[in-house]
């Protein structure tokens, strides 16, 4: 099927006014001649002509004229420059809204899905296949639906809309839920779960399309739903554990077995660690699982969940080099088993400027009881990255603001390597500080020495994380009240740790150097999260995974 939609890529704008303002003028005190001839009146400006604007047409080809509800839809996007003028940054906006909207994944969208866009001489054509999911499988229709804009940001193409029918089957699937006693991964008589209730929800929609399923008294269930891919399990079910599952339900559908495993009850334990200390990124990093089962059941179908933070100095546990612990397979571990599994990944991009590499994951059936499953990480270094720290030391407003500068604070940058004071700077009179050309990686604390009479309002010392590049510093905002504390106990270098010379202390736009301690040591750089009411939250959305990985050898 084919649908065309033609718009300009522009809107036309009324040219200004050129025509002369008139005031009256103020009377002469005294009298002026007069004449009879006729004033000259300046000759108007002509107008500018408009600039002509270009002419895209957007249509879609579909690659059947109907789908059933468990098809993918496969179209093709064809923007073509029907003008006499270059369209220049030309970029769509998919809707998927509405329940017809057909859902494409963003990043398919190519070069059309944001800037700079593409560029369409007069009479050329971009094309481009996709391929979308149905958004609601009750829907007799499915459309690609949304809009086209300009290297200006404007709407050129007001909406778009190209629709396909979209034909219900409605299966009738049976099936049976089970709770797994003796956790061998199969049925065995006397295993039915009567009563048992659960959901199947369309694996592709907003949840719209959820059909509940309840089991008879043999633990068998029978349901009428329309043909697709549907989500079930991922929350206990009469104390039974059900993994989260993605099942395609069809015709050919006959039978569904629906296994709830044993709770874990604390009996399996996890540890992993890298089999190098360092690497570099696209490195290819190998770490050692260990599994150990301490119960009197068979754990039947355990994965892997890794990077729940997100973070991109993190393994995700996602590629296929994590075997039978990704997340689609599973393995088991006998009663009183240990077993190591050798899984690697590659080493992402960002933790160059982190410094380090991180695993963090959690270890059990997949996606249920995610608070008791067995958790384990580990961290290697990524060398190469410097990174800097600007901070202002003062007495701050609820929000936020800085309303009264605390000079003379020393401040000392502290890690937890062999030799810990990585620098030290005392707060100059704008309360300022900075570090430059700190390593990233290990786990730093900035310790604070107030003048008298003045304590810090939170924690010291406060641990940070620190990041590059060293051209955009962290900034560090701590906040101070009046009174005393005792001083915190600052750890010195051992003999053993060498001087570095200092590195410079330029400050950043927006303040000045701190002034040099005289120590001998380094006046180095960190990027640091504030320790403030404010700096606090941005502790705690940025470092969870970070501040409680554990340290395992110096790099």
């Amino acid at each position: 099927m084919t649908g065309v939609f033609a718009v300009p890529a522009g809107a036309q704008e009324e040219p200004a006014s050129t025509a002369p303002s008139t005031s009256e003028a103020a009377p002469s005190s005294s009298a002026q001649p007069t004449s009879s001839a006729p004033e000259s009146e300046p000759a108007a400006r002509p107008q500018e002509e408009p600039a002509q604007t270009a002419q895209v047409e957007v249509a879609v080809d579909f690659d059947k004229d109907s789908y059933a509800t468990d098809e993918e839809v496969h179209f093709t996007f064809r923007l073509t420059n029907t003008g006499e003028v270059r369209a220049v940054g030309l970029r769509v906006f998919n809707a998927f809204g509405a329940p017809t909207d057909l859902q494409v994944p963003y990043d398919s969208w190519g070069p059309l899905k944001g800037q700079p866009g593409i560029a369409l001489d007069p009479g050329k054509t971009f094309e481009l296949a996709l391929t979308g999911k149905i958004h609601d499988v009750e829907q007799t229709s499915a459309t690609v639906a949304g809009a086209v804009f300009d290297e200006t940001g404007a709407n050129v193409a007001p909406s778009f809309g190209f629709s396909v029918p979209v034909t219900k089957a409605v299966v009738h699937p049976q099936g049976l839920v089970f709770g797994d006693k003796n956790g061998n991964g199969v049925f065995d008589a006397g295993e039915q779960l009567a009563g048992a209730e659960f959901n199947l929800s369309y694996a592709y929609g907003s949840g719209a399309n959820t059909y509940k399923v309840v089991s008879d008294a043999d633990g068998k269930f029978s349901v009428a739903l329309p043909a697709a891919d549907y989500n079930l399990g991922g929350l206990p079910v009469q104390g039974w554990l059900i993994p989260y599952q993605t099942v395609h339900i069809g015709p050919a559908t006959k039978d569904l077995l629906v296994r709830g495993a044993p709770p874990l009850n604390g009996a399996l334990k996890a540890s992993m660690a890298f089999t190098h200390d360092t690497y570099e990124v696209g490195d290819v990093a190998h770490l050692t699982v260990t599994l150990a089962n301490s119960g009197s059941l068979p754990l039947t179908g355990i994965v892997a969940a890794c990077a729940r933070f997100g973070a991109n100095y993190e393994l995700t546990g996602r590629g296929s080099g994590w075997g039978d612990l990704h997340w689609s397979r599973g393995v088991t571990i006998a009663p009183g088993q240990t077993r190591t599994f050798d899984v690697s990944e590659t080493v992402p991009a960002g933790a160059f400027d982190r410094g380090l590499v991180t695993a963090s994951c959690d270890f059990g059936y997949r996606e249920v009881d995610i608070e008791n499953h067995a958790k384990a990480d580990d961290r290697a270094a990524v060398p190469g990255a410097k990174a800097a720290v600007v901070g202002d030391v003062g007495v701050y407003g609820d929000r936020g603001e800085l309303k009264q500068v605390i000079a003379g604070v020393k401040v000392v940058l502290v890690s937890g390597e062999h030799c810990p004071v990585a620098g030290e700077q005392t707060t100059d009179a704008k309360g300022h500080f900075e570090f430059h050309g700190v390593v990233p990686g290990p786990d730093y604390r900035l310790y604070f020495l107030p003048p008298a009479g003045w304590k810090v309002k939170y924690e010291n010392p406060a641990p940070i994380q620190v990041f590059g590049p060293e051209d955009h510093p962290s900034r560090v905002g701590i906040d101070l009240e009046q009174g005393d504390a005792p001083a915190p106990a600052v750890p010195v270098n051992p003999a053993d740790c060498t001087a570095t010379t200092p590195t410079s202390t330029t400050p950043a736009a927006g303040g000045t150097g701190g002034g040099e301690s005289g120590s001998g040591l380094a006046s180095t750089g960190v990027d640091a999260l504030g320790i403030g009411a404010l700096a606090l939250i941005a502790l705690a959305l940025g470092g969870g995974l970070v501040l409680g990985a554990r340290r395992r050898r110096s790099a």
